[in-house]
């Protein structure tokens, strides 16, 4: 401070740089140190949205398995905005990350940072995307087997003996846009009368899927669907809402399945869903990120999410 004539938040973020590219460490209580190696153990994890029910339990994962593999972790969230994430992305690059595990956001959409991530992986940023699998080369990725949730939800509605069927999905997000596309594809191989394709472009969690409820309940009763499946357990619940306020109840009236198995309160109970593997998806990414960095090629994992059958599906009237 005294030989720059500079402010203790100047020096300290100055120092903050050599610490993230790994030249310098800090211990508490000691001081800040010259790094006795070389090595920069620090990856970077950059969430759609934090404040979802999937993405902190992926993070747990994440960061118990580097913990016990002696890796820092920079945790950033994109808050569901591309322009934010790119400029978190950028950011680590700057700082000397190398290792990087990205849930991409708009990542069915042009909108999306795959240019910008295929460019990293060309410069050597080892990266493994999970939920979403942009197929580049240098790129490993850990997603579900969403086509298997959709297509298994079509068949189980038909084994239930609906007829008039619909799904909710987000148009932006890729694992999203796979079960809808599948559930779609086996509904019309099962040969269902009326098939109800409703999607909506902005986050689950701006109350989008409650109009779309409102849409898909308000009609006719000869034509109204019997059997919704909801590409997530928020989705399913909104549904489940406007049920409520417009006197349906499920599964008499409406039979419903989501995906993820979220902690969404009483409803949980009740509905049938496909549990997402959270916190191994998270375990998975990083343990494939650091043979990455260790030097192993890039890698494809596929996880079947487990079908939990509870009491949201009955037979149709």
């Amino acid at each position: 401070m005294e030989r720059f004539d500079a402010s203790r938040e100047t020096v300290r973020k100055a120092l903050d740089r050599p610490v993230l590219k790994g030249f310098v460490v800090r211990r508490p209580g000691l001081g800040t140190f010259v790094s006795s190696g070389t090595d920069n153990h620090l990856v970077g994890i950059l969430v759609q949205q934090i404040t979802s029910y999937i993405f902190p339990y992926v993070v747990l994962g994440a960061e118990d398995y580097l913990f016990r593999n002696e890796y820092k972790m920079l945790l950033g969230n994109a808050a569901e905005d591309p322009v934010k994430e790119r400029q978190i992305l950028n950011e680590w690059i700057e700082s000397g990350v190398k290792g990087l595990m990205i849930d991409p956001v708009y990542s069915s959409t042009k909108r999306s940072n795959k240019d910008l991530v295929r460019s990293m992986a060309r410069s050597g940023v080892k990266i493994v995307l999970v939920h979403s699998h942009w197929d580049i080369d240098q790129v490993s990725c850990v997603i579900l087997d969403d086509d298997y949730g959709g297509r298994k939800a079509a068949e189980i509605f038909h084994e239930y003996g609906h007829e008039r069927v619909a799904v909710m999905y987000k148009s932006t997000h890729l694992p999203s846009v796979t079960r809808a596309r599948s559930f779609i594809d086996r509904c019309n191989q099962l040969g269902f009368d009326r098939i109800y394709e409703k999607a909506f472009n902005v986050s689950e969690f701006t109350g989008a899927p409650m109009q779309i409820a409102h849409e898909l309940l308000g009609l006719p009763e000869k034509i109204r669907p019997t059997a919704i499946f909801c590409y997530n357990d928020a989705t399913a619940l909104q549904l489940h809402l406007v049920a409520k306020r417009l006197s349906l109840r499920i599964p008499d009236d409406l039979s419903v399945i989501g995906f993820d198995d979220g902690p969404i309160g009483d409803f949980r109970d009740i509905l049938t869903t496909f549990a997402h593997p959270k916190e191994e998806v998270g375990r998975k990414a990083v343990e494939i990120l650091l043979e990455m960095l260790n030097g192993a090629k890039p890698s494809r994992h596929l996880m079947k999410p487990e079908l939990i059958e509870r009491a949201s599906v009955t037979e149709a009237r």
